[in-house]
């Protein structure tokens, strides 16, 4: 999942997100996004569940764009 944040509130977003039980991986990174992050669940819907209830509410986060691996 990638993050765009505000950018004073970057290093407080990371500890942040790394309390999310899903999530994990959290790194900020350089480019048009501020953070990467791995998030895991069983179930898809489980996984989106987390990005909308969890993430997205989080003061400071101004985007987000969710990416799902797959297995080929």
């Amino acid at each position: 999942m990638l993050v765009k944040a505000k950018p004073t509130l970057i290093e407080p977003l990371l500890q942040e997100l790394k309390a999310i039980s899903s999530v994990v991986e959290a790194r900020a990174v350089t480019g048009a996004w501020d953070i990467v992050l791995k998030l895991e669940r069983d179930y898809i819907t489980d996984a989106l569940a987390v990005v909308v209830k969890d993430i997205r509410s989080i003061e400071g986060i101004e985007a987000t764009e969710t990416l799902v691996a797959v297995n080929l």
